[in-house]
């Protein structure tokens, strides 16, 4: 019998397989905030508004694709985990698409009844009030298109087609450029013209995945799903991607507390800073949120074939990748911030406070992979309890009390809010070393042998 994927490839051929595409995946998610970002910054007069707006947004949109994300990781960790049972393997399929479906819809529908409300809780005002709520109208429908196209990305690389799956994002990424290059500034669209081009390179995205399902015999009839079977996936696969949608939309809420932050003890200008700054941080970030969600099926093909080595030996590697390369970046942000910066235009006084800023949110970047690492092993491992306590130790336990304490105990400390990230990534690195020490201890106690 012909070996799968899994077995015919050494570990790391496997983490590099699979990690690529799952990085050019959610650069989809990405690029079309930085490219639209990066556009943003050159519509003239405009531009501050525009990228204040979408500042304002950010969080919103994170939480959007925390949804997403509830379904389209753990739907591809179950296809992962059950690839040689056909039957069981298409029912985690067909149950996740319907559901992706599903969320999404709800998602939009509830937030388009509730748009003006969203706005002025962001603290949108006058034009960027305006130039939001456009914005924000298109997204909702690109929402739809974005759930579903990375519910079925993922699910290509997790049937074993991990290189279709780079093909796919990387040609909606290339849609997505030349779509903004064309509506806003070919049509005189300006910042509506930078949605709509989003919108286009989804509804691209999402197309090509279904023609390659469709041909490759994939894509199921839900009318063979019964209901009892139907709510017992549907519960383990909420139950998988929860963890991930957690992390995400907690992303979200911090974004909006750090915003309300800036505002309080700063300016809107510091919101359009901290737009910039966070779209190059998340964008450096993904090769290492890539690594984390490339292997989340490799350990569960291992897990559930009972490959405790292998299993073992994926962690370690991708640990020293992700530090590794978080070193790397570090490094190019300290010497080249600047010139990276330089990519999304603006005036010259909100470049020059945002390498400031962009220097301190990297000061603790290579101990990053670590954590993401830490998460998605007790997610794969069904200890998806721990990883959302970790989650919330970070995000609002550390992080957001942090947004709020520094700016007043620290008041002559220069951008004090943003101070918060560095500090909060070496409190959790800190607490998530003492708990393995004492789960070592515990094991050990166990192990040993009763007099």
């Amino acid at each position: 019998m012909e070996k799968n994927i899994y077995e015919s490839k050494s570990i790391r051929a496997l983490i590099v397989t699979f990690s690529i595409p799952a990085i050019l995946s959610l650069a989809v998610e990405i690029m079309t905030s930085v490219v639209d970002t990066v556009f943003a910054g050159h519509l003239g007069a405009a531009s501050v508004n525009a990228l204040t707006a979408m500042g304002l947004l950010s969080p919103v949109l994170s939480i959007f694709t925390a949804f997403q994300a509830l379904y389209a990781v753990s739907t591809a960790i179950l296809i992962a985990r059950h690839l040689n049972n056909k039957e069981e393997r298409n029912g985690y399929f067909s149950t996740g698409v319907l559901f992706t479906i599903l969320v999404s819809l709800a998602v939009s529908i509830l937030s388009f009844w509730g748009m003006d409300n969203i706005l002025h809780l962001l603290g949108a005002e006058r034009e960027v009030f305006d130039l939001a709520k456009k914005y924000l109208q298109i997204q909702l429908v690109s929402n739809i298109f974005s759930a579903m196209g990375y519910t079925l990305t993922s699910c290509i690389r997790a049937f074993g087609y991990p290189k279709m799956e780079m093909v796919i994002t990387t040609l909606a990424v290339g849609v997505n450029i030349v779509a903004n290059a064309i509506l806003a500034f070919g049509f005189q669209m300006g910042f509506t013209g930078l949605a709509l081009g989003t919108l286009v390179s989804e509804i691209i995205c999402m197309l090509l995945a279904v023609c390659w399902i469709l041909k490759k015999g994939f894509f199921l009839s839900f009318r063979h799903l019964h209901c009892t079977t139907l709510c017992c996936r549907a519960w383990e696969l909420f139950r998988l991607g929860f963890v991930q949608t957690v992390i995400q939309a907690l992303a979200g809420c911090t974004g909006f507390f750090v915003n309300n932050s800036l505002m309080l003890h700063a300016t809107l200008n510091h919101v359009a800073i901290w737009n910039i700054v966070q779209k190059i941080y998340i964008l450096l970030l993904m090769p290492i949120v890539g690594i984390t969600q490339g292997i989340q099926t490799i350990i569960a093909y291992y897990s559930g074939h009972k490959q405790e080595t292998k299993k073992q030996k994926t962690i370690r590697l991708t640990i020293f990748y992700t530090v590794l390369y978080g070193c790397i970046c570090t490094v190019l942000v300290f010497l080249f911030g600047n010139k990276i910066l330089s990519i999304f235009g603006s005036s010259d006084a909100i470049l020059a406070q945002s390498t400031a800023v962009l220097k301190i949110i990297f000061l603790t970047f290579p101990v990053v992979g670590i954590f993401y690492t830490i998460l998605t092993l007790l997610e794969v491992t069904e200890h998806e309890i721990k990883a959302v306590i970790l989650t919330l130790l970070r995000q609002v336990f550390l992080l957001l009390p942090l947004v709020y304490l520094l700016p007043n105990l620290l008041p002559q400390l220069k951008n004090a809010v943003f101070w918060a990230v560095p500090v909060s990534d070496l409190l959790i690195l800190f607490l998530a070393i003492i708990m393995k020490a004492i789960a070592l201890k515990n094991s050990k106690k166990c192990c040993r042998p009763l007099p």
